[in-house]
């Protein structure tokens, strides 16, 4: 087949799909374990098309589930343990290092999609990227706002609405001309430092305002008390602890069986008991349970709200073993051979396994050794190649829905990528609102997106220009301009609206956003289906 041909035009060739899908160079996955197109026409066949696209559907799925599952129960843990031993305040450290580890399956997906594009088809990075923005600004602010009206704050909400209307034109001006330079990926980063500065500046700046006002409140009340006299405070009562049973201890359990111990060390526990979960929690516990496995066996996990730090002397041993083995298969370097004789896999697993001994000599059972917290950073490489290994998945996956289907990559990205990346972010936000913390929730709307935006655009097309020392070309569409509009139209309403309405979020309002997206994805539906334009 000839190098120009484009993968979507396999119905032209209908009595030899397979062999199409296995000669043509466009049809060719980059960076993939497995190529789905060649899954779909060769291994399942064209007779068969519906129950191999099932498949894939029920898998995407699972990769969803593994995207979201590592990077909220093993690397945003992982990064608030480095944090700690960084010795990072909480403020630096939310807004760098959580901040990040929750944005990561967006970041990475860009990455992912940015680095698989062909042709300069980049519509799957830019449609997750903007489509997530006006999902998460629009969709959950409304639905925050229909779960609990309330009235924001206001330097904060302005910062981050502020800074995201000034990241999504630059977005559209370099989108704009058909390239983007070096100068412009290197500016979203930029742009992120400036944020940084500007919101731990702000936090410096109120503490110290705070704190003044404390000292002048003290400076009132200190005199007050002089001119009327001490404040008199009531007796403290003692309370009798005759009837209380106390402990004994110098009672110690006996140790437990090595099989139970082994249990415990190699099956992941659940901090709520199955008897209280609903029907949904448990299905889905049950059917997450393989992603669990294969994840606490590879990922270490420490948290310095478990005893003894999760502590582990079985696991952490073996983690040693599993956790570099993983790594070099899912960067494909374990299969690369050494003097064309010894894999490197086979490398890593010798040390591994000396390492793993090494553990269980010079550690014990119910005591942490030292060096624990070091462990938090195998987990975070590991888990770092586990979601770039997932979002590669996932973005070949929607690229072969998008070639079977003849679905754009934008619209794949607003849709099903912005979706499945923005599912987190929804339950957790709407969440926080229920709880009474809806400021926190309507926050995260415009902070969150914005980190993924400025980085997911920033970290891969910097890479891309150093790597090719040349502008990177891409394609233009009007699906993309149209993303680009809407983003920008729902944060310039809501940076005029909200003031007026002195910063209140009215269900009203909240409709208005929900009713704002609505529409957004019919005209993009339109788009796609050559109805408009």
């Amino acid at each position: 087949m000839t190098a120009d041909i484009e993968c979507r035009d396999y119905r032209n060739f209908p009595n030899d799909t397979c062999a199409f899908m296995r000669t043509t160079s466009d049809c060719k996955l980059e960076e993939g374990f497995i190529n789905y197109l060649t899954f779909l026409f060769c291994t399942i066949g064209d007779k068969l098309l519906p129950l191999g696209l099932t498949i894939l559907a029920a898998w995407l799925f699972v990769l969803f589930i593994g995207l979201g599952v590592t990077a909220d129960s093993y690397f945003c843990p992982a990064l608030r343990v480095i944090a700690r031993v960084l010795k990072l305040s909480e403020n630096i450290a939310g807004v760098t290092f959580l901040a990040f580890g929750n944005g990561a399956p967006d970041i990475f997906s860009a990455i992912a999609a940015v680095s698989s594009a062909k042709g300069g088809d980049v519509g799957l990075a830019f449609g997750a990227l903007f489509g997530a923005g006006v999902f998460v600004t629009t969709v959950v602010a409304g639905t925050i706002c229909l779960v609990t009206p309330f009235r924001s704050i206001q330097r904060p909400l302005l910062r981050d609405i502020i800074f995201f209307i000034i990241a999504s034109f630059a977005a559209y001006v370099a989108m704009y001309d058909g390239k983007i330079y070096l100068y412009e990926s290197l500016g979203f980063i930029i742009m992120y430092v400036v944020y940084l500065i500007v919101l731990i500046g702000g936090y410096f700046v109120n503490r110290r305002i705070k704190d003044r006002r404390a000292l002048i409140q003290a400076a009132h009340t200190e005199a007050a008390a002089k001119t009327y006299g001490s404040i008199q405070t009531p007796e403290e009562t003692t309370v009798s602890v005759d009837n209380i049973n106390i402990p004994d201890e110098s009672y110690a359990q006996p140790d437990v069986s090595f099989a139970l111990s082994l249990r415990h060390a190699f099956l992941p526990r659940d901090d709520m008991p199955w008897a209280e979960r609903g029907k949904f929690s448990k299905f889905f516990s049950i059917f997450k349970m393989p992603v669990s496995l294969l994840l606490h066996f590879t990922v270490p996990l420490v948290d310095y709200d478990k005893p003894e730090h999760n502590w582990n002397k079985l696991l952490n041993s073996f983690h040693l073993l599993s956790g570099p083995l993983i790594v070099s298969f899912l960067t494909q370097l374990g299969f690369i051979k050494i003097k064309n004789v010894f894999p490197i896999w086979a490398v890593v697993g010798i040390v591994g396994t000396i390492l793993c001994f090494a553990m269980l000599i010079l550690t014990e059972h119910h005591s942490k050794p030292r060096y624990h917290s070091g462990f938090a950073f195998l987990g975070f490489a590991v888990s770092v190649v586990w979601i770039y290994s997932v979002a590669n998945e996932i973005v070949n996956l929607l690229t072969t829905f998008g070639i079977v289907f003849d679905i754009s990559n934008t619209i794949l990205g607003l849709t099903f990528l912005a979706w499945g990346n923005s599912l987190s972010d929804y339950v957790s936000n709407v969440v926080s609102a229920r709880q009474g913390y809806p400021n926190m929730g309507i926050s995260a709307c415009y902070g969150g997106p914005l980190l993924n935006f400025l980085m997911g655009l920033g970290l891969p097309f910097t890479y891309v220009t150093l790597k090719t020392g040349a502008p990177y070309a891409i394609d233009k569409s009007l699906l993309q301009n149209v993303i680009a509009y809407f983003l920008f139209g729902s944060l310039a309403g809501t940076l005029l609206f909200i003031p007026l309405n002195k910063f209140f979020y009215s269900r009203r309002f909240g409709l208005v956003l929900i009713a704002f997206y609505v529409a957004f994805l019919a005209l993009a539906i339109l788009i796609e289906t050559h109805i408009i334009g």
